[in-house]
C-alpha cells in the first residue's frame, strides 16, 4: 500500500511540476505581408513560431515618489505613459537630492518601450527566422503605470495599476492598436529581483495564442496571467539618482529613471488547478490513514 501511495504521489507531483512550467505561445499577425523575403521565413502562413517569453532589454522605467512628507518612503508610481511625462514636465534637468550629481530626465525612445525578442526565436535579422517580420515590419510596445508603496525596510511593493501590449505596424499606421491590456495583481521582491504578477482584462481575439494546461493553444483573453521578471538595482533609490521638483499639479515629487532587462511569461496553472493537486495529496494520505 505504501508503494502505491508513493507512486500516486509521484504522479501528482509530476503533474504539478508540468502545470507550472512556462507554456509556449505564438502570434497570429493576420497577414503574411509582414514577412520580408530572405530576412524571414516567408512561409506563406501568418503565425510566428512558438516562443516562451517576451524578452526586453533597456526598458525605460520612470519612478515618481511622493515627497509631500519630505521622504521618498510611501506612495510612488512607475510609468512610461506620455501623459505622465507631460504632467511631470519631462524632459528636465537639475541637481540630484545629494546636492552634487547632475541628473537629466528624458522621454523614452521607441527602442526603450518595446519588446526586443520573442524568446527563444532567433533574432529577426537572421535569415529564415519564423518571426513573421517581428522587429522588421512590426513590433510590440509595453505601456504601463503601476502604483506602489516604498519602505526602506522592505523595498518597493506594487499594489495595482494598468499595462498593455501595443502593436506598432511599421507599414501601415492604421493597424496600430492595443492587442492585450490588463492590470497588476501583486509583486514579489527578493534582493534585487522583482516579479510583477499581471492579469489580462481584454485581448484581441485570435492574436496571441497560449498553450493551456492540456497542451492546446487558445487565444489569450480575460483572466490570462503573466509574470514580469526583472531586476531593480538598487531597490531603494539613492539620493544621487533622484531629482526633486514640483510637478504641473503642484505635487512635490522625486523622480528616478532606470533601464530594466527581463522577460514577460504566461503563467499556469490557475489557482484552482493547484488546489486540485493539493486535494489529491490530501485524499491519498486520508486513504492511507483509513487503511491503517
Amino acid at each position: 500500500m505504501k508503494m502505491k501511495l508513493l507512486a500516486a504521489a509521484s504522479v501528482l507531483a509530476m503533474t504539478a511540476t508540468a502545470a507550472v512550467a512556462a507554456p509556449s505561445m505564438y502570434i497570429n499577425v493576420g497577414s503574411n505581408g509582414y514577412e520580408i523575403p530572405v530576412l524571414t521565413a516567408n512561409d506563406g502562413n501568418t503565425t510566428t513560431g512558438t516562443f516562451t517569453q517576451f524578452g526586453f532589454t533597456q526598458l525605460f522605467a520612470t519612478s515618481v515618489y511622493d515627497l509631500s512628507d519630505g521622504s521618498v518612503e510611501g506612495a510612488f508610481y512607475d510609468t512610461n505613459l506620455a501623459s505622465d511625462f507631460a504632467s511631470l514636465g519631462i524632459p528636465r534637468a537639475g541637481i540630484a537630492m545629494d546636492g552634487v550629481t547632475p541628473v537629466s530626465l528624458v522621454t523614452p525612445t521607441i527602442a526603450q518601450v518595446n519588446i526586443d525578442a520573442l524568446s527563444p526565436l532567433v533574432p529577426p535579422t537572421i535569415p529564415g527566422t519564423d518571426s513573421e517580420g517581428f522587429g522588421l515590419t512590426w513590433q510590440l510596445e509595453v505601456r504601463y503605470k503601476f502604483d506602489g508603496m516604498l519602505s526602506n525596510a522592505t523595498g518597493p511593493v506594487y499594489t495595482g495599476g494598468t499595462w498593455e501590449l501595443y502593436f506598432n505596424d511599421f507599414l501601415n499606421n492604421a493597424n496600430d492598436r492595443t492587442v492585450v491590456s490588463g492590470h497588476l495583481v501583486s509583486s514579489f521582491l527578493q534582493v534585487a529581483n522583482l516579479t510583477l504578477n499581471l492579469e489580462v482584462d481584454s485581448a484581441e481575439a485570435g492574436f496571441l495564442y497560449i498553450q493551456d494546461i492540456n497542451g492546446n493553444y487558445v487565444s489569450a483573453g480575460s483572466g490570462t496571467t503573466f509574470s514580469l521578471d526583472t531586476n531593480v538595482d538598487p531597490p531603494i533609490p539613492a539620493a544621487n539618482q533622484l531629482l526633486a521638483f514640483v510637478d504641473s499639479l503642484g505635487n512635490p515629487v522625486a523622480v528616478r529613471q532606470t533601464e530594466l532587462d527581463g522577460s514577460i511569461r504566461p503563467t499556469v496553472p490557475e489557482p484552482a488547478s493547484l488546489a486540485l493537486v493539493g486535494l489529491g495529496f490530501a485524499g491519498l494520505f486520508a486513504a492511507r490513514r483509513r487503511k491503517a
